[in-house]
């Protein structure tokens, strides 16, 4: 069976050797926020508010599910979420989509483009889904999510100043992540999974943090694959078992499969 490892663990270890290359990396990123700063780079405002959702580390800081709560706080307007998508399947968007049906979702990475696009749709308020980084379009409200500490890039996992603070910063001892479901396949409510033997799989940022979730849960984990971020699994490859066990994130990119998985 193969095994991707993302590469957390080289990175973590903060390697002296990718060192010049996190030099240039911050070099970069400071020179550019310096430009969009001083106006040398351009940035277009829409007519509509827009909120941006993101931090300033790569990887998983509940940046989708940040977004997913905001939007629900606005029943009463047309939200429209503006998502880069990554990779050939846009796992993010997707789930979005099935969790807000009233929000319209747009992939790009040319958010001006899609917030155009999304207010010529009658928009009234747009949310960017890891929308930091993105200093082409004119935010009203930025909010920060998670870790500012460490090196940059590839050294370490930031990808962007820490000092850039944005309007709102949310640590991570300020959120919680609680279970709120477990389904199979059909979307039927599984009422416990402890004492399971389970296969787990996923391909997000921070895997370890959703192993635990599941030994908390009670489930004893006997295998274990774990995919870079937004790859898809593949199924093949796992070992048999009675069950599988994996997030939501990871289950609307599996194709149609008669496998047990919850």
């Amino acid at each position: 069976m193969r095994f991707l490892l993302y590469g957390q663990r080289l990175i973590e270890k903060g390697a002296w050797y990718f060192a010049p290359f996190s030099w240039l990396y911050a070099l970069v990123i400071l020179c550019r926020n310096w430009l969009y700063d001083h106006r040398w780079l351009p940035i277009e405002k829409v007519p509509c508010t827009v909120v941006s959702v993101g931090n300033v580390v790569a990887g998983g800081s509940g940046k989708t599910p940040f977004v997913q709560l905001l939007a629900q706080q606005f029943p009463h307007r047309r939200v429209a979420i503006l998502s880069r998508g990554y990779g050939p399947f846009p796992d993010e968007a997707v789930l979005l989509s099935r969790r807000l049906p009233k929000a319209k979702v747009y992939v790009g990475k040319d958010r001006v483009r899609t917030a155009k696009q999304a207010i010529a749709d009658g928009a009234e308020l747009i949310i960017l889904d890891d929308g930091f980084q993105h200093r082409r379009l004119y935010r009203d409200f930025d909010i920060v999510l998670g870790d500012d500490q460490g090196y940059y890039l590839p050294r370490g996992f930031l990808r962007d100043n820490p000092r850039r603070r944005g309007d709102l910063r949310l640590m991570p001892e300020e959120m919680r992540v609680k279970v709120t479901g477990i389904f199979d396949a059909q979307g039927r409510s599984v009422a416990s999974i402890a004492g399971w033997h389970v296969v787990l799989f996923s391909g997000i940022a921070k895997p370890q943090k959703f192993k635990k979730t599941v030994l908390e849960l009670g489930a004893i984990v006997v295998a274990e694959a774990i995919f870079a971020d937004h790859e898809p699994a593949t199924l093949s490859q796992l070992p048999k078992a009675d069950a599988f066990i994996c997030t939501e994130k990871d289950f609307v990119k599996l194709p149609h499969t008669d496998l047990p998985i919850y």
